[in-house]
């Protein structure tokens, strides 16, 4: 294990008492959009408190919400927001764990899946008059039905 990085691979982050975040892994320091630029590219962060060693990464994490929040970059609707407050700490809990990560994962997933094969049928359809000229006889008649263009420019 890196002395920069958790056991779990967590980029390690130290909060000073002046309230700046110090990456040590690139051994500079870093802000809350740094912190959210990496959290995009892919890397989980771990804070820790420099003076008390106590994991403050949770606390971090949702002022960086809040930077994205005062950005324009709204996240979390109001209304969600005032059930959140109003529901026992039990519920949220329960909620949050069981719930919500898991449906947005599953949702992650979902569109990961609907990309991939949008990109697919978007490749296949830019081919496929050309699979129908190997396949069908007749396609170029096809192909220029499709692309009128191209045979009034050759007639020119």
């Amino acid at each position: 294990m890196s002395k920069n990085k958790s056991e779990n691979g967590e980029i390690i982050i130290k909060r000073y008492g002046n309230r700046r975040l110090y990456n040590t892994e690139t051994g500079s320091y870093v802000n809350y959009q740094d912190l959210i630029k990496l959290i995009r590219d892919g890397h989980d962060i771990k804070v820790i408190d420099s003076g008390t060693k106590e994991d403050v990464t949770k606390s971090i994490l949702i002022q960086v919400l809040l930077e994205e929040e005062k950005n324009k970059n709204s996240m979390l609707p109001v209304g969600f927001l005032f059930q959140l407050i109003r529901s026992q700490e039990e519920q949220v809990h329960d909620f949050f764990t069981n719930y919500l990560s898991t449906s947005f994962e599953a949702y992650m997933k979902t569109k990961q899946e609907f990309d991939r094969r949008f990109r697919g049928w978007l490749e296949m359809s830019a081919t496929a008059p050309q699979m129908w000229e190997k396949f069908i006889p007749g396609a170029e008649a096809v192909r220029e039905f499709w692309n009128p263009a191209k045979k009034e420019e050759g007639e020119k």
